[in-house]
């Protein structure tokens, strides 16, 4: 039986527009940048995403195996599982370049002799 992996590494290339391929509703990239928009705005988790986009395996395996008993069917169920993981490669991708741009300077930084327990002075807000 293939595999996803088996699939990503086929030199056939996958179309990814509605004129080549029916089932593909828009560019993964476009896809990945939407789900990490969702992030960055605090709507939804990384890991919420992730589980979003992946297929899980117990599915995939059906899917898999169903696109081997039937072949007219199985380029359809290749080309989705593909779009997942290619939106998935771009997802974590776009996350990783966030975390580069993320390092603090030096500057930002807080020195541990700044962070004290002591008591803030009264300001004279407070009546008796």
């Amino acid at each position: 039986m293939k595999t996803i992996a088996d699939l990503l590494n086929s030199d056939e290339p996958i179309p990814v527009n509605a004129h080549d391929n029916p089932w593909a509703i828009r560019n993964p990239r476009d896809e990945a940048r939407d789900l990490h928009r969702m992030v960055r705005s605090g709507s939804s988790s990384i890991e919420e995403i992730r589980e979003l986009i992946a297929v899980p395996k117990p599915v995939e395996e059906a899917l898999l195996a169903y696109a081997e008993r039937f072949p007219t069917d199985g380029q359809r169920i290749y080309c989705v599982l593909q779009f997942r993981e290619k939106v998935a490669v771009e997802f974590e991708r776009l996350i990783e370049s966030d975390a580069d741009s993320l390092v603090a300077s030096p500057a930002d930084a807080i020195a541990d002799d700044e962070l004290t327990t002591e008591p803030l002075p009264p300001t004279g807000f407070f009546v008796n």
